[in-house]
């Protein structure tokens, strides 16, 4: 296994296959460990690259994570592309990793060529929503499949990556902070938004993806009446041929 040092954290990440740069974006509260039935499609085609951000996976843990989760992982992510030696590369996020690689598109917009943001809430969040996403969490905590899943993840240690998840989407909402930092407009990637009217954790996801695509100038989106959270992950199939029309 391989790891970078950032801010005195070991951060796991991984590369294979060959051809250009692609980085892959994991979500809140998972890791990279979530893109493990497209190892091989991509690797066929691309230079892979993937990390478990800090706090999650086999990454160091954090005692809380940051209000500024996302642009703070931005950074972690371009101080590997930066020791790897990429100079511009396309990313593929999903959930929370579609706005942690948006705000990757606004901190140096020279070095993405295109971006897949999949099933993620936008730029902002209500504290409502994020009570509902935080309850919903909890409730999961008694489900045995959904605890097996965060286990798979992120170890015998899930709890605690859970709770800082949950105070995450607290915090950030009460003060009333942006999910993706500077002028949307500097965005000059071939950017594509996908989600589906069914994504069982955003119910509102459309309306709020297409308020968020007024504000960067090259946005294309594919939405669907089927599928669930995330759709990268329930509708493989489908995204696989997403994948093959935008980044090939």
């Amino acid at each position: 296994m391989a790891f970078f040092e950032y801010e005195g954290n070991q951060v796991f990440y991984e590369e294979l296959g060959s051809g250009k740069p692609l980085l892959l974006l994991h979500g809140n509260a998972v890791s990279s460990k979530l893109f493990n039935d497209y190892r091989e499609f991509l690797a066929e085609k691309f230079r892979v690259i993937m990390l478990d951000f800090p706090g999650l996976g086999r990454s160091s843990r954090l005692i809380t994570f940051r209000d500024d989760f996302w642009l703070y992982n931005a950074k972690v992510s371009f101080q590997l592309m930066d020791m790897l030696g990429y100079d511009k590369f396309d990313i593929i996020g999903t959930s929370g990793g579609a706005i942690t690689g948006l705000n990757m598109c606004v901190l140096q917009p020279e070095r993405i060529g295109k971006i897949i943001a999949d099933s993620f809430f936008g730029d902002s969040l209500s504290f409502e929503d994020a009570e509902y996403l935080v309850n919903k969490r909890q409730k999961s905590k008694n489900n045995f499949m959904t605890v097996q899943y965060w286990k798979f993840h992120n170890g015998d240690d899930w709890e605690g990556v859970i709770d800082n998840d949950c105070d995450l989407m607290l915090n950030f909402t009460s003060k009333n902070l942006p999910a993706i930092y500077g002028d949307l407009s500097k965005i000059s990637a071939e950017t594509l938004f996908v989600a589906t009217s069914t994504d069982e954790l955003l119910p509102n996801i459309l309306s709020r993806l297409d308020e968020l695509a007024e504000k960067i100038p090259n946005v294309k989106k594919k939405y669907y009446d089927y599928g669930r959270h995330t759709f990268m992950i329930t509708e493989k199939e489908e995204f696989r041929k997403i994948i093959h029309e935008f980044l090939l």
